[in-house]
């Protein structure tokens, strides 16, 4: 497009973008997927001949500047596209698009990529893999990757996209390529909710996977679950199954909770504008901020759960009940108990904290990992810098 742009060419022919022909829209033609990943370049980190945006300034790019706004995390994408389609997600309006949208790299090709980022990024101390399904490696697949990734890269690893799918087999030869953090799609626990975002997955087979990674709990901190909140279609009956389940499900763990967007082109989306739910694209969709959950006594139960599950400790199915029962809402008893628990965390979470930071640091001494004592204690410093105003603190 900027080619033709800059040589005066004319743009229907290019592939995957829309244009205005005066009062007309033109829709060109799809271009058709990338089915041999290998063939894409990797990344480009040659920062010496970059410039960036830093501070209101054109900069040019150096090592520092390039840690200050990387972080010590390195993102990869070694699969693209998902083999589901809920309503709610992009993948929902490409698998209709395009036919056999899953494509996987190779596995060397994926070491490869680590290998050049830790040459040229020596401040990286942690891998994420970021798919969408990236458990649809064969186990082959996965324990190649695993021996690999732990005799080139060895440096610890996160995973984004797991799914109910998961298997030991598949599992276990990444802990012992050094997996210490793993982030899995729940959403709801209501049944009739899960027909709305047509996601077929039983809540037995959500809790056994969930089972399977707190066996691992040693070696996987606090794995991580996405719930969707704000459903215009939920009832109270499906939030209370949704928080009945979590309530259930082993500790620790937390709640990376979200309120319901609706994306245009997914099926939901269009739901939303037929019923009305969606009136104002602008105000309903673009502006809305995905994080940003409405503050309803349902939802603090949400948040409070996660407050409890990310210590270790649980709100165990029992209080659960009565915290939704809708005799004690009515009589308002549910509040009393709401304050309980929460002045309970209070008292809960300074040694729970010390406790959790105790057991964490020795797992980091065992495994001679530095590096996430050395950011926590970081991180400290700076908080302390920031509420002091000691500007120089970081250069000790």
């Amino acid at each position: 497009m900027v080619r033709n742009i800059r040589d005066g060419k004319d743009l229907h022919n290019v592939r995957n973008i829309w244009l205005k022909d005066k009062e007309e829209i033109v829709t060109n033609k799809l271009r058709p997927l990338i089915r041999d990943l290998d063939s894409i370049p990797f990344p480009d980190y040659d920062y010496e001949t970059h410039y960036t945006l830093s501070d209101g300034c054109i900069r040019k790019v150096d090592i520092d500047l390039l840690k200050r706004q990387m972080g010590t995390i390195y993102i990869s994408l070694p699969v693209r596209g998902c083999p589901h389609a809920c309503t709610y997600c992009c993948n929902n309006k490409l698998n209709k698009l395009y036919s056999k949208p899953i494509r996987k790299r190779s596995v060397d090709n994926v070491i490869k990529e680590l290998v050049i980022a830790k040459s040229r990024l020596p401040f990286i101390k942690l891998i994420r893999f970021e798919s969408d399904s990236f458990f649809v490696y064969s186990k082959e697949e996965i324990m190649d990757l695993a021996n690999k990734y732990k005799e080139n890269v060895g440096l610890p690893l996160q995973i984004t996209g797991v799914t109910s799918d998961i298997t030991r087999e598949k599992l276990v030869p990444l802990l012992d390529a050094d997996l210490v953090s793993v982030r899995m799609g729940i959403q709801t626990g209501a049944e009739h909710t899960k027909k709305l975002y047509n996601r077929h997955h039983s809540n037995e087979k959500v809790e056994k996977a969930v089972r399977l990674i707190n066996e691992f709990k040693n070696k996987i901190s606090c794995p991580g679950y996405d719930i969707i909140l704000d459903n215009p279609w939920e009832t109270e009956d499906d939030l209370i199954e949704t928080l009945m389940f979590l309530s259930k499900l082993p500790t620790p763990y937390k709640l990376i909770l979200y309120s319901l967007t609706f994306f245009p082109g997914t099926e939901l989306y269009e739901l939303a504008k037929k019923d009305g739910i969606v009136k104002d694209d602008l105000k309903d969709v673009y502006r809305k901020y995905f994080g940003a959950c409405k503050k309803t006594y349902f939802n603090k139960l949400f948040f409070l759960l996660n407050e409890y599950t990310m210590r270790g400790e649980r709100i165990s199915p029992k209080m659960m009940f009565l915290l939704t029962n809708r005799r004690l809402r009515q009589l308002k008893l549910n509040w009393l108990l709401y304050i309980m628990l929460k002045i309970r965390h209070i008292h809960l979470t300074i040694p729970t904290r010390i406790k959790y930071l105790l057991h964490e640091s020795w797992n980091d001494i065992r495994k001679g990992n530095w590096s996430r004592i050395y950011n926590y204690f970081a991180k400290f410093c700076d908080k302390r810098v920031s509420s002091s105003g000691l500007s120089n603190w970081k250069k000790i």
